[in-house]
C-alpha cells in the first residue's frame, strides 16, 4: 500500500466517523419542500441562539443594574452580519449530470416522420441564488 493510499484511507475513515452521508431525496419531494422554506432570517437565528444560551450558563435577561444584556446585542449583530454575508456573497453552483436530461421529439420532412431522442452527454453547470 502506497503512502498516498494510506493518507486517502485515513481521510475516508475521518469522514465516515464524523457523519454518515445524506440519503438522496427524490427530486419531486425536494422541489416541493424547497418552496415551503421561509428563507434565511437573522431574527429567527438570533432568537434560536439566545434561547439556547442558558444551556451554556450564559444569562440572557437584563443585567442586575437593569441595563440591556450586551451578549444579546452581540448575538444579534453576529447573526445579522452572517446572514448578510451569506445572502450578498455566497455562490451556489449546481451540476447537471450526464445522462440526466433526456428529451424526445417528433417531426417530419420530405422523407416522412422523424422521431428524435436526445440525452445530455456533458456535465452542465448552472448558478443559483441563496435567499
Amino acid at each position: 500500500m502506497s503512502w498516498i493510499q494510506t493518507i486517502a484511507d485515513g481521510i475516508e475513515k475521518a469522514f465516515d466517523t464524523v457523519r454518515p452521508a445524506l440519503k438522496s431525496i427524490p427530486p419531486f419531494l425536494l422541489i416541493c419542500e424547497l418552496y415551503k422554506r421561509p428563507g434565511l432570517s437573522a431574527i429567527a437565528l438570533t432568537s434560536a441562539i439566545i434561547r439556547r444560551l442558558p444551556e451554556a450558563g450564559i444569562e440572557t435577561g437584563f443585567n442586575p443594574d437593569g441595563s440591556e444584556n450586551k451578549v444579546n446585542q452581540f448575538v444579534r449583530i453576529m447573526c445579522e452580519e452572517t446572514i448578510k454575508e451569506i445572502k450578498d456573497n455566497a455562490r451556489v453552483t449546481c451540476v447537471i449530470e450526464p445522462g440526466s436530461v433526456i428529451g424526445t421529439g417528433t417531426g417530419a420532412n420530405a422523407g416522412g416522420p422523424i422521431v428524435v431522442t436526445t440525452i445530455n452527454t456533458m456535465i452542465g453547470k448552472t448558478v443559483g441564488l441563496i435567499e
